[in-house]
């Protein structure tokens, strides 16, 4: 393989050209989300019957009591007060209340993150949900980036922040989710903690950090369409994530970058 600006010859797995610094072809061919997706989706052909359980726990005591707590607390019960003490534990209360949701609907990738066949079997419930600590761990870690970049982004009831920070803020949302999508499978195929993840995927998959977006975006998209459709197809959809960013982040790992980008 020879890049397409310079000629120069480059390795099976180089995404910068040593040369001249120009991006490598693979970066849109063989690393390319979309392609991940479609071929993860094929891979699940005549399977979709057997993840039934495992999604429907992820829906049930996950999901479901998630999308309650948002209705509960923007339409029933409001936490709003004017002290800024109180705020700030307001917004601490909701993150906790989320965090102790959230891993019910990652543990699936428990199961699957440290192989790369396409069996997704619940066995046992108490098996299933061994792992939940380390989820948790992980969800709090979310909870704490979501409360910090409110307060800095939002202000308190007596310190306002200017208007420009609210872009300000979907950027660091958006870019949060392209760091954070390949952790839980990190987490499993190296066995490491979910801190020590997060900073393999910031130093790591910066040069595809735009296609793991794209794969976060796309899955969202989807399963938001899902849940909207009576919930019933999030029995399909969840699975198809699951499985599409377990395939997508071994492919980066495959691909050698965690050997690279490390500053």
């Amino acid at each position: 393989m020879r890049c397409k600006k310079c000629n120069a010859r480059l390795a099976a797995h180089d995404i910068w050209c040593m040369s001249c610094g120009s991006q490598s072809p693979i970066v849109k061919t063989e690393l390319s989300a979309m392609a991940s997706l479609r071929a993860s989706y094929e891979k699940l052909q005549g399977k979709w019957s057997e993840y039934v359980p495992v999604s429907s726990i992820a829906i049930i005591l996950g999901l479901i009591p998630i999308m309650g707590l948002l209705y509960i607390l923007n339409f029933v019960i409001s936490l709003d007060n004017t002290s800024d003490i109180q705020y700030l534990l307001n917004l601490i209360v909701k993150s906790i209340l989320f965090g102790i949701f959230v891993p019910m609907v990652l543990l699936p990738f428990s199961k699957i993150g440290n192989h790369r066949d396409y069996s997704l079997i619940l066995g046992s419930v108490a098996d299933f949900i061994k792992p939940y600590g380390r989820y948790l761990i992980f969800s709090l870690i979310n909870a704490l980036y979501f409360v910090l970049i409110h307060i800095i982004c939002f202000g308190l009831p007596g310190f306002a922040s200017d208007p420009i920070l609210r872009l300000v803020w979907i950027v660091l949302l958006n870019y949060w989710v392209a760091i954070v999508l390949p952790v839980p499978v990190l987490m499993e195929h190296k066995q490491i903690n979910p801190l020590r993840a997060i900073l393999l995927s910031y130093r790591h998959f910066h040069d595809l950090r735009w296609n793991i977006y794209l794969l976060a975006l796309v899955l969202v998209g989807l399963n938001a369409l899902a849940f909207i459709l009576a919930v019933f197809p999030l029995l399909f959809t969840l699975p198809l994530s699951y499985f599409a960013i377990r395939d997508y982040t071994l492919k980066l790992i495959d691909y050698q970058l965690l050997e690279h980008r490390i500053v």
